[in-house]
């Protein structure tokens, strides 16, 4: 049979690469997304993780899943949905996108729901891989651009060590996964960059790379929490952020691995390298 890949969470940032590297092997892949909007030059599929009757439909002919599920209050309900239908679809092997600190035993809200559904899914019979991922070296090409232009990153994490990991090569080992996963049977491959350090390191070496002078400051989970409440965060998204930070503080992202090199047979993405791809986001 061949296979046919169904890519969940095709909008987000590991979706989004995944797909341009599918794309460029010409694999046989469909995107779904949760209301069916288009991808461009994608065949496209609903697959609204509440919505039952949309993942049966979107699962017909699947024989491998991309599981990424987004971050929402009902996370783990939507996990054990989408699993539940391809147990019962017929899919034969599911790629769940999870995080190097899942945790289904930790006190911390986002290590516990993350490893929720990795267990739910080790304990459904369903063929599996697990892909962990490290903090993303995007989330500097994103979500703190405008402080790094502003000239300070403010970030309740400390002095801890974090392995970033370049979404990049996040995609490109899923890929590896989804193209033949019958050599990743039933394994999780934690996912970092071959580096661990912390953002004031990171910021430094921007700097170095950019010109700039932007600092860094670390702020308690009560200032975190504050800024974010200002800018009408959902509660949801507080908590869980701040559950992060919480793991960042107790050390569950300075691990490195060899996930990269092992799977795709080169050195993972550098933070330099990834500074020097990116310089026009922060030099616009």
């Amino acid at each position: 049979m061949e296979n046919k890949i169904l890519i969940t969470g095709a909008t987000g940032n590991i979706g989004r690469e995944v797909i341009k590297l599918l794309k460029s092997k010409k694999a046989n892949f469909v995107a779904g997304t949760t209301k069916g909007e288009g991808i461009e030059g994608v065949e496209t599929v609903k697959t609204d993780f509440s919505d039952i009757e949309s993942l049966e439909k979107s699962m017909q002919g699947i024989t491998t899943l991309f599981l990424l599920l987004p971050s929402h209050p009902e996370a783990e309900k939507f996990g054990e949905n989408v699993i539940n239908v391809a147990k019962k679809s017929g899919v034969k092997h599911i790629v769940r996108s999870s995080g190097s600190f899942a945790d289904v035993n930790s006190d911390l809200l986002i290590e516990k729901l993350l490893g929720r559904t990795d267990k739910y899914l080790k304990e459904s019979g369903l063929n599996y891989t697990i892909t962990a991922p490290s903090s993303f070296m995007q989330n500097f090409s994103t979500s703190t651009t405008a402080d790094y232009k502003n000239g300070v990153i403010y970030q309740a994490a400390d002095d801890a060590k974090i392995s970033w990991t370049d979404v990049r090569d996040i995609a490109a080992v899923n890929v590896e996964v989804l193209l033949s996963p019958e050599k990743y049977l039933n394994k999780t491959l934690t996912i970092t960059g071959s580096e661990s350090f912390n953002y004031e390191t990171a910021i430094n070496q921007m700097n170095e790379i950019l010109g700039k002078t932007t600092k860094y400051v670390a702020i308690p989970n009560e200032a975190a929490a504050k800024a974010m409440a200002d800018m009408y965060f959902p509660q949801f998204i507080i908590d869980l952020l701040i559950s992060l930070n919480n793991s960042i503080k107790q050390g569950h992202f300075t691990e490195t691995t060899n996930t990269i090199e092992t799977v795709l047979g080169r050195k993972p993405i550098t933070f330099k390298q990834f500074v020097n791809d990116h310089k026009n986001v922060w030099l616009s």
